[in-house]
């Protein structure tokens, strides 16, 4: 899955295969790498740290190896699998800001309070590098996003599809992406015709942080630069804009690939156009590119072409002894439990979590 210019789901590639593991995924992201990610390079892959995908995107020759490509982590897995080792819903919480603030010194000071309550907890989140699961390390590969959740969502949308067998499987994933394609193109051709520049999303995002825009004040170091500080009027906070070099102290112009309140401001100051610093992404232009492929009606196979030369030969191996539809081998995991949602109850120690993951204490020798 993938993320358009408007922050809308874009389904990329779809595979069946035996099971989830390296030769798995090492196949279908070489596949996705040909036919999808062709020869463009610092694509970004946010993954759930599957053994078979960590394989995979570092193995020598990789395309998803930097500084060709790049990997990161879901963070929400990520801090799952923090919180099965050190089970401190505080921790949790902190860990999970820590990984999501956009400023250094924030987290700088969160990890602080980490190692505060647990010197242990901290050792093991700087024993993964900061550049996989921080935004504020990130260097604005992911663009902000931080989990694997839109692939959850298109899972929803697909509910089901996976049980039935694989000629309806792939006949309803293929009319779900068709569906997809038919309700978002027009609105391209729609904003076009509107001659607007970019997109909903990023529209509305400016005018949220205008807002906040004329609230701060600005001294002026190099004019000609566009070097300016910027102090907050909420926290006093003190940020520094370099145009020039389109960076922001606080990080967010990097990360987000449009300007923050605080280039906006400086903008505003300067008497120039704020949208020249809003990455081409997120343009109706490239919108447009985005969901202009189109698809097609498949025939009724009564006109398919008949070729005799080949047969299609059952594998008795993978022909099931048991009646009745087999049992799902599928772990749950964090990524389960809806956001705001506490997990099910343990009916032995009262704990809520991911059934068969947590072990009362009493139980644990």
């Amino acid at each position: 899955m993938g993320v358009d210019g408007n922050n809308q789901i874009l389904p990329l590639a779809f595979a069946i295969v035996v099971n989830e593991s390296y030769p798995s995924w090492n196949w279908f992201l070489s596949h996705v790498k040909k036919h999808v990610v062709k020869d463009i390079e610092g694509v970004c892959l946010i993954s759930d740290r599957h053994a078979g995908i960590l394989k995979a995107v570092n193995e020598e020759g990789s395309p998803w190896l930097e500084p060709r490509g790049f990997h990161r982590y879901c963070l929400r897995l990520f801090i799952n699998n923090f919180n099965d080792k050190f089970r401190n819903s505080k921790l949790k919480k902190l860990a999970y800001c820590d990984g999501s603030q956009n400023q250094i010194r924030k987290f700088n000071s969160i990890m602080e309070e980490i190692g505060t309550i647990n010197s242990q907890a901290r050792q093991w989140l700087e024993d993964h590098a900061l550049d996989k699961w921080t935004l504020a390390h990130d260097g604005g590969k992911r663009y902000g996003l931080l989990t694997t959740n839109l692939s959850e969502i298109f899972n929803s949308v697909l509910k089901g599809a996976c049980f039935l067998p694989i000629t309806s499987c792939v006949q309803l994933t293929f009319y779900r992406l068709v569906h997809y394609f038919e309700v978002r193109r027009p609105m391209g051709s729609s904003a076009q015709a509107n001659e607007d520049v970019y997109t909903p999303h990023v529209a509305a995002k400016q005018a949220a942080l205008m807002s906040k825009a004329g609230a701060h004040s600005l001294k002026s170091f190099n004019r000609q630069k566009g070097i300016v500080e910027v102090v907050t009027q909420k926290g006093k906070n003190v940020q520094v804009v370099n145009l020039e070099q389109r960076t922001c102290s606080c990080g967010k112009l990097e990360i987000f690939k449009y300007p923050c309140s605080h280039v906006l401001s400086v903008c505003a100051k300067l008497s120039l156009n704020n949208w020249q610093y809003i990455n081409k992404c997120y343009s109706i232009v490239d919108y447009c590119a985005t969901w202009s492929s189109e698809f097609f009606p498949i025939l009724h196979e009564a006109y398919w072409p008949q070729s005799p030369s080949i047969r299609l030969l059952p594998n008795s191996d993978l022909k099931r002894d048991k009646k009745g539809r087999p049992r799902s081998r599928r772990l749950r995991n964090g990524m389960d439990i809806k956001e705001g949602k506490s997990g099910n109850r343990c009916g032995i120690c009262g704990e809520r979590g991911i059934i068969g993951q947590h072990v009362p204490a009493s139980l644990e020798e």
